[in-house]
């Protein structure tokens, strides 16, 4: 039996080694990649919809224009809108407009976007085709009460 002296260098070992390891390495920095993706547009979501409720808290803008809001945030953070759904909803007042809620209603927005607009590799592998991306803020209607146009003063003064 033949041995080799132990002062050769082994030098097609490592490129053997990368060989073998590089398509798993490959794989894992897609991956750390998409989920640092996902993770940028799920915290955008989550922005544009606090965006969304503060601007309905206000009272001043209509649900269509709270809605206008948070595309026009989604579209300036470079998040496609043409399948992006907004929903406003009073969940104090179901089905009440935003401009016509009463000071301290709850107001919801909610915003979703499908995964497929955002990918940026082949996540379909282990995702439906329909997986949706969500983000969602609650925030309080802080409406100015009307002052009073008369004033009365109490008794005795």
């Amino acid at each position: 039996m033949l041995r080799r002296p132990a002062s050769i260098p082994r030098r097609a070992a490592a490129a053997v080694e990368f060989a073998v390891l590089s398509p798993f390495l490959v794989v894992l920095l897609l991956g750390l990649w998409e989920v640092g993706r996902l993770v940028e547009v799920s915290q955008t979501l989550n922005n544009a919809a606090r965006e969304g409720a503060r601007q309905a808290a206000t009272g001043q803008l209509s649900n269509a224009q709270v809605q206008a809001v948070v595309l026009n945030y989604l579209a300036s953070a470079g998040i496609p809108t043409q399948n992006a759904t907004v929903t406003v909803n009073d969940l104090t007042s179901p089905g009440a407009d935003a401009s016509a809620a009463a000071q301290m209603d709850r107001l919801q927005v909610t915003v979703t976007v499908p995964l497929s607009d955002v990918r940026w590799a082949a996540l379909y592998l282990v995702t439906s085709p329909g997986t949706q991306l969500s983000g969602q803020a609650t925030w309080l209607s802080l409406k100015d009460q009307d002052y009073p146009t008369t004033v009365t003063s109490p008794a005795g003064y």
